[in-house]
């Protein structure tokens, strides 16, 4: 990470927005204290589908979790709402899994 004084950002902003095309994230200072920053959109996309990405896998291992008491109901609408494909099947419980 680069920290650069706002001044010249002011003045040399094309030469640090290449910096951050080619993956350098530069960081804005005004006297001396960090302000704003500046990242190419590849490394906002990354950030974006890694949070996205988190928050499925949570949901997927709570309903792995809940899965003994979850409604199918909840499941369908759980699908619908994030458009999650019907690859999961429903946690069928037959007479004999309880004897």
């Amino acid at each position: 990470m680069t920290a650069v004084p706002i001044f010249d950002v002011k003045n040399r902003l094309p030469y640090f927005i290449h910096l951050a095309e080619n993956g350098e994230t530069i960081q804005i200072t005004r006297h001396g204290k960090p302000v704003a920053r500046i990242i190419s959109e590849k490394e906002v996309e990354q950030e974006q589908k890694t949070e996205g990405q988190v928050f499925m896998d949570r949901l997927m291992e709570w309903r792995e979790r809940a899965s003994d008491w979850l409604d199918t109901t909840i499941n369908e609408e759980i699908d619908s709402i994030f458009n999650i494909p019907r690859t999961i099947e429903p946690n069928i419980r037959h007479p004999e899994d309880f004897e």
